[in-house]
């Protein structure tokens, strides 16, 4: 007979208790690590911020339609996935950007990786200040962090292959669970020293590899 079966009802409820503590310890230095302090609960929803009025692409790209103009920028789980930019590599004024192509090339930590458009159109207006202060565009992705801004072809059509409201905040959430099943005991303690920066989850997670599992999020993958 399985050992198992001896087991009173009590002691296997105690069990299952013991299993889901565990795993509500396990993610509590990721979400310090995420917010950059100790949270008022411990695990849930809401690690990466989207505003109402952004649709984001599977590619953590975002769109803002605005009087027939739409602003594109870096989603804040990008940002805090790659960490401080090094340089933003944007498209001339005029170029055509086509949904789900590359649009611009982020550089961070000395790696090139491409950013894809939410939508499809050609290129008015681009963020200077970003691009000539990348790493402060971090601190506000979706207000003055904003990079390109996009004269739309077909902007209804491109809108119903984006996440907004309750779909994006879903999506950054199912994306913030495959980076906490990364997540290993030994750099849960490093987390809870403080010895990591909020910015850069990817190098925290993969020193050598970073970059890698970066683009997988950025190709939508």
């Amino acid at each position: 007979m399985n050992e198992h079966e001896f087991l009173s009802p009590y002691t296997a409820r105690a069990l299952e208790y013991g299993l889901a503590i565990s795993y509500l310890l396990l993610f509590i230095p990721f979400w310090r690590f995420v917010q950059g302090e100790t949270p008022a609960h411990a695990f849930g929803f809401g690690w990466f911020q989207v505003p109402n009025d952004v649709h984001l692409h599977a590619g953590h790209a975002w769109a803002r339609p605005q009087g027939g103009i739409v602003e594109v920028g870096l989603d804040d789980f990008a940002h805090k996935l790659v960490g401080p930019l090094d340089q933003l590599r944007l498209p001339e004024i005029g170029a055509p950007v086509r949904q789900g192509q590359k649009a611009f090339t982020i550089v961070a930590g000395g790696q090139l990786l491409d950013v894809l458009s939410p939508v499809d159109g050609h290129v008015v207006a681009l963020n200077e200040a970003a691009r000539a202060h990348p790493a402060d565009a971090l601190r506000d992705p979706y207000g003055a962090g904003w990079l390109m801004k996009v004269e739309p072809r077909w902007l209804t059509g491109n809108l119903k292959n984006l996440f907004s409201g309750d779909a994006a905040r879903r999506f950054l959430d199912a994306a913030a669970g495959k980076l906490a099943q990364r997540l290993t005991p030994q750099l849960g303690v490093v987390l809870q020293d403080g010895g990591t920066p909020v910015h850069g989850i990817a190098r925290a997670l993969d020193e050598d590899h970073w970059d890698e599992l970066a683009r997988r999020f950025l190709e939508g993958k």
